[in-house]
C-alpha cells in the first residue's frame, strides 16, 4: 500500500441512548465550531494508543516511539488538566489521587498482543451490564 493511499475505518456501535457510552457518542456525534468529530474521536485514541500502533504497525526507531510516547504523555497531561479546571478539581493533589485506595499494587503487565491482563489490573467498577465498546474492536 503506497503511503498516500487511503483506506476505510468504520466502526458502528448502537448503545441504549441512556447508557454511559449513549450519552458519550450523542456528546460526540454533536456538532462543534471548536473540533470536528473526527478530532473528538481521533484525539484521545491517539494519545492513548498511536506510540504502540507505531510500534506494532511500523519499523520506526526507538527514539522514535519514546518521541511519540512523550508526545501522548504530554496531550493526557494537558487533558488532565482541563478536566480539573472546567470541573473545580483545580486542587492537583486530590484531583489525581485515586478515589479508592487499592488493597494491593497497580503491576500491570502487557501480554504480547500489547492487551493488559485482566488479573494484574486493580479491582474496577463493574460496567457488565453496560454497552462494551471495546467488545465491537476486537
Amino acid at each position: 500500500m503506497s503511503t498516500s493511499e487511503q483506506f476505510n475505518f468504520v466502526f458502528r456501535h448502537q448503545p441504549k441512548r441512556t447508557s454511559k457510552y449513549g450519552i458519550l457518542l450523542t456528546y460526540i456525534n454533536q456538532d462543534d465550531a471548536d473540533l470536528t468529530r473526527c478530532d473528538r474521536m481521533l484525539q484521545p485514541v491517539a494519545a492513548f494508543w498511536l506510540p504502540f500502533a507505531y510500534q506494532n504497525c511500523t519499523d520506526a526507531s526507538p527514539s522514535e516511539l519514546q518521541q511519540l510516547a512523550r508526545s501522548a504523555i504530554y496531550q493526557l497531561k494537558l487533558h488532565i488538566h482541563y478536566l480539573e479546571n472546567s470541573f473545580g478539581l483545580n486542587d492537583a493533589s486530590s484531583a489525581l489521587e485515586p478515589t479508592q485506595k487499592l488493597e494491593k499494587p497497580f503491576l500491570a503487565e502487557v501480554s504480547t498482543n500489547g492487551w493488559h491482563e485482566r488479573e494484574n489490573l486493580p479491582e474496577m467498577e463493574d460496567f457488565s451490564d453496560e454497552d462494551d465498546i471495546l467488545s465491537q474492536l476486537i
